[in-house]
Parts: C-alpha cells; sequence; structure tokens
C-alpha cells in the first residue's frame, strides 16, 4: 500500500477526530461564556440588593437629625426640615431604582442632602463645589449612591464634633482618564482621630455606609475592566490633623 491509499484511509479518522476536537472547543467555550453570565447576573443582584440596603441606613441618619432640629432650631425651622426630608426620602427611594444615574443627577442629589446636614448642624457648615468638566454633568453616566456615603462620613465624624470652629465640606468633580474623580474635603477633625473615636466608642454605624459602598465598588471592578477606586487619608499641617481628604474615581459612561 502506498502512501497516498493509507492517507485515504485515514482520512475519515482524520476529519472525526477534528470534528470532535471542533466540538469541544465550542462545548468549552459556551460553557464558560453561560458559566460568565450567570456570575454577571448574580453581581448584578448583589449591586442592586446593596443599593437597596443604602435606604435603612440612610433613613436612620436623617430620622436620627430631626429632635435636634426640633430642639436648636425651632418649630419654624424643624417643618422646614421635615419638607426637605420627605423630599430627600423620595429622592433616594427612586435614584436606588436605577444602575446608572447622570452626574448632574448625582450632583443635585447631594446638594439636597448637604443643605438637609446644614440645617441639623449648629453652626452650619459651609459648603463648596468645584466642577472641572469637559462636558455638560447630564452627560455623565455613574452609579448612584457612591457619593453620598462619603459626604454623610465626613459631615457626620469629621465636621460634627468640631468645637468652636466653622465647618468647611468641598466636592470638586474632575474629568480625567475617562472618569470622573471626586475630591472630598473637610476642616473636621481628621481621618485618623475620627477613626480613634469610633472605636473607642464600638460604634456600629463607624463603617455601614462605606463597608457598603466598598463592597459595590468590588463588584463594579469584578463586573468591569475599567477600575472605581476609594481611598481617605487625614490632611495635616505641621504634623497636626486638620482635616481629612478622600478620592473616589468612577468611571463614567
Amino acid at each position: 500500500m502506498n502512501f497516498g491509499d493509507l492517507l485515504y484511509n485515514y482520512i475519515p479518522l482524520i476529519i472525526s477526530n477534528v470534528i470532535v476536537i471542533v466540538f469541544f472547543v465550542f462545548f468549552k467555550k459556551n460553557k464558560e461564556k453561560e458559566t460568565e453570565l450567570h456570575k454577571n447576573e448574580v453581581s448584578k443582584l448583589e449591586a442592586q440588593a446593596l443599593r437597596q440596603q443604602m435606604n435603612p441606613h440612610f433613613i436612620y441618619n436623617a430620622l436620627n437629625s430631626v429632635q435636634s432640629v426640633m430642639i436648636l432650631k425651632g418649630e419654624r425651622e424643624f417643618n422646614r426640615y421635615i419638607g426637605m426630608l420627605s423630599k430627600l426620602l423620595r429622592f433616594t427611594l427612586e435614584i436606588n431604582t436605577y444602575e446608572k444615574i447622570t452626574l448632574k443627577e448625582e450632583i443635585e442629589y447631594l446638594e439636597a442632602y448637604i443643605g438637609l446636614q446644614k440645617m441639623r448642624m449648629d453652626p452650619e457648615i459651609e459648603f463648596k463645589m468645584t466642577t472641572n468638566l469637559n462636558q455638560e454633568a447630564a452627560a455623565y453616566l455613574i452609579p448612584p449612591m457612591l457619593i453620598q456615603p462619603v459626604v454623610e462620613n465626613a459631615i457626620i465624624h469629621g465636621l460634627s464634633p468640631l468645637k468652636n470652629k466653622k465647618g468647611v465640606l468641598h466636592l470638586t468633580f474632575t474629568d480625567k482618564n475617562k472618569s470622573i474623580q471626586i475630591r472630598v474635603e473637610d476642616n473636621g477633625i481628621g481621618y485618623e482621630t475620627s477613626r480613634q473615636k469610633k472605636n473607642k466608642a464600638k460604634a456600629l454605624h463607624k463603617s455601614m455606609a462605606t463597608k457598603i459602598m466598598k463592597e459595590r465598588i468590588d463588584i463594579f471592578n469584578y463586573l468591569d475592566k475599567n477600575k472605581t477606586s476609594f481611598s481617605i487619608y487625614s490632611k495635616k499641617e505641621k504634623n497636626k490633623e486638620v482635616g481629612t481628604i478622600a478620592h473616589l474615581e468612577i468611571p463614567y459612561n
């Protein structure tokens, strides 16, 4: 038997083996794709659940301030606070139903939240906002309620404990590297001092908002190659804490 005849006899075997290999590779890729889709779906559901966890946490903090407003500000301001609180709670419940909202909506929400907190505090805090954007804020899409926990921590744990000093909160939004970079700066007691106080008090509240935010960031980073990041540190002058700076970087659509 010559080489041609030998090759001819083996052709069916070769073809069948190729078919088996192609089928196996195709099946494996399909299985991997299906598994990845399931993982993504689970992660999306987890992200949705974490967004919903923000609601009772936020409502608790807002309602916890009602009594202090009544005592410190009087009935007129108390009624105004209740009206603002009602509006903000509706806004909170609404935006939590969306996976993405515009940066404009997020900024409006933050302004409403900070306005409510300013009414609660005595003396009121000074609030500044700077935007360095390449487009209108309505053009950017980001996940909701990622920035609010950072602002909340700055006010409650940084500015509220201040004695004989006016609190200042400064938010900066910058469009850089296809991300919205948010800087939250305050002149409060400082990150390290605040953390020590919370550790001593063993406060359950101390990390809930930030913990949920970090868990959401982990899920976003699993789903998307564009990474969301968060960092926080004390602002110091002459080795003395004079406030806190937090950085949040959110890729946008």
